[in-house]
């Protein structure tokens, strides 16, 4: 039997709330953070998100943020201080 796939859109028809979040009109001023998922180089890629962001879209602030492990899901406590001071998320996958 074969997985059914995600929706990226969030237009999936399952009971899980997989909307998509607003958009915000500009990134000037805003926080982001930037999730490492502890894989070789990721961290090196957000960085450069992170600049780029701050230079072509006056972004504020910059906050790195990284998973404990790469094989396990992002902890609890990572995400509501992700939550709680950043207006948005970019999270990069290594390797």
């Amino acid at each position: 039997m074969r997985e059914p796939l995600l929706d990226p859109t969030g237009a999936g028809d399952r009971g899980t709330d997989t909307s998509l979040a607003p958009r915000p009109p500009s990134l000037r001023g805003l926080t982001v953070g930037l999730l490492d998922n502890a894989k070789p180089n990721g961290a090196t890629v957000l960085k450069a998100i992170g600049r780029e962001l701050r230079e072509r879209y006056g972004v504020r602030e910059v906050r790195m943020f990284a998973k404990g492990y790469f094989g396990t899901p992002v902890e609890e406590s990572v995400i509501q201080q992700m939550l709680h001071n950043c207006d948005f998320a970019v999270a990069a996958i290594g390797d």
